[in-house]
Parts: C-alpha cells; sequence; structure tokens
C-alpha cells in the first residue's frame, strides 16, 4: 500500500481509502457480519483511512466501522461529516 501525507496534518493515510457507505447498506442487501469482514480486510490490506457519516443507513455504517475496527482504532484515521 502507498500512503501520503494528508494536507499539513502530517498524518500518513494510505491512497487507497475505504468508502462507508457499503457498510451503511445503501448500496443494496448486505449483512453487518459482512461489513464487519470488509472493514477488517481493508486493514489486513493495510488501508488506514476510512470514510463515513451517519447519513448512511441512518447510522449504521458507523456502527459497522466501529464494530470493524474494534481494537485496531489507534491505527486508522476516520473522517465523518455531517449536515447542518
Amino acid at each position: 500500500m502507498k500512503f501520503r501525507r494528508l494536507g499539513r496534518t502530517g498524518l500518513s493515510v494510505s491512497e487507497v481509502g475505504f468508502g462507508g457507505g457499503g457498510i451503511g447498506h445503501v448500496w443494496g442487501p448486505t449483512t453487518d457480519s459482512e461489513c464487519i469482514s470488509a472493514v477488517r480486510r481493508a486493514v489486513d490490506l493495510g488501508i488506514n483511512f476510512f470514510d463515513t457519516s451517519p447519513m448512511y443507513g441512518g447510522g449504521r455504517s458507523e456502527e459497522n466501522l466501529g464494530r470493524g475496527l474494534a481494537g485496531l482504532r489507534a491505527h486508522v484515521y476516520i473522517a465523518t461529516k455531517i449536515r447542518l
């Protein structure tokens, strides 16, 4: 996996990020177990940058991301957004 510096933060993030729409079930039916497995596989492949939103599946994306990253939080970066 290749990494880049995120702006002026000094954080080194994977060039490939993991978008959270799918783990919020917005692209079609899937199970929470499949979502959690996908997150863990992404980490295994070197992805350390995850993007989510409370709008993805009414919060399910954030819940599945949290479950998938259990015990790994110190090794990844999470971006999220809100709508005002």
